[in-house]
């Protein structure tokens, strides 16, 4: 019997891939937890990268038993260490925008219905800390097969 594709892995590998075309903070795209890239102070890190970071997972529908539509928000967080970090920030929130223009985000995963920008929360650096952020919670209903 052939497992079901993962939809949620599909999503963030697509969402992977769009981003790192995204100048200076496409450079590097990971998946993590914000706060621990924040307390890690990791110099290795470039001074512009985004953050895919998991957010809640609901459940919509249930579809007899052969799949279940759920909604999936990540959250695209794009950091900067950079001192004029007020238009580093501007520019690549514009510059995810045009990355993920469409209905669906540019996201081209078979049972992914569509996706949206929800309310933005902007960060500056805080407590002695150099990292400045923009948080782009994106919402994305898709179907997730289980048989």
């Amino acid at each position: 019997m052939t497992q079901p594709i993962d939809m949620q892995s599909a999503i963030f590998a697509e969402l992977k891939a769009l981003l790192a075309q995204v100048p200076s903070f496409g450079a590097e795209v990971i998946e993590d937890d914000v706060l621990r890239v924040i307390d890690a102070d990791d110099d290795g890190l470039p001074d512009d990268l985004i953050i895919l970071q998991p957010g809640t997972t609901e459940e919509v529908e249930r579809q007899a038993s052969n799949g279940v539509r759920e909604r999936l928000t990540v959250n695209i967080v794009l950091m900067t260490r950079r001192r004029d970090y007020l238009a580093a920030l501007r520019a690549g929130r514009l510059a995810v925008k045009i990355q993920l223009a469409g209905t669906k985000l540019g996201l081209k995963q078979q049972g992914v219905q569509q996706g949206a920008f929800q309310p933005e929360t902007p960060m500056a650096p805080r407590n002695g800390r150099r990292w400045a952020a923009q948080v782009m919670p994106v919402q994305i209903p898709y179907v997730q097969p289980l048989k």
